[in-house]
């Protein structure tokens, strides 16, 4: 009976050591929002009926890096009306995290 008291403490004891041998996740969870970079002119001014063509953007990830290809822009740019518009980019990293929105003036002018 002695034996099987000693067998048991023995068995737990290194249950509990093993346990406390298990590797922890150490990977730090990506927290940080990418960055929107606009390049070229803000605000930007084009000829009434001309066709825009947007001069440049760019997202920088700290974790996952250069992420332009997943920007999504939307705009609301008349061509044919004089005013000011707004085009608008967005995008998130693969964690999820989601960028400020960034935007860029558009006058439409008669030049």
């Amino acid at each position: 009976m002695k034996t099987l008291k000693i067998l048991f403490v023995c068995l737990f004891v290194s249950v509990f050591a093993f346990q406390s041998c298990k590797k922890k996740d150490e990977t730090p969870k990506d927290t940080t929002a990418p960055v929107i970079s606009i390049t070229g002119s803000n605000p930007f001014t084009m000829s009434i009926d001309s066709t825009y063509h947007d001069p440049g953007f760019s997202a920088i990830d700290e974790t996952d890096g250069d992420i332009t290809a997943n920007i999504s822009s939307t705009n609301n740019i008349n061509k044919n009306v004089v005013g000011t518009y707004y085009v608008k980019y967005n995008v998130s990293d693969a964690a999820g995290n989601k960028a400020v929105e960034v935007s860029r003036t558009i006058l439409v002018k008669i030049l």
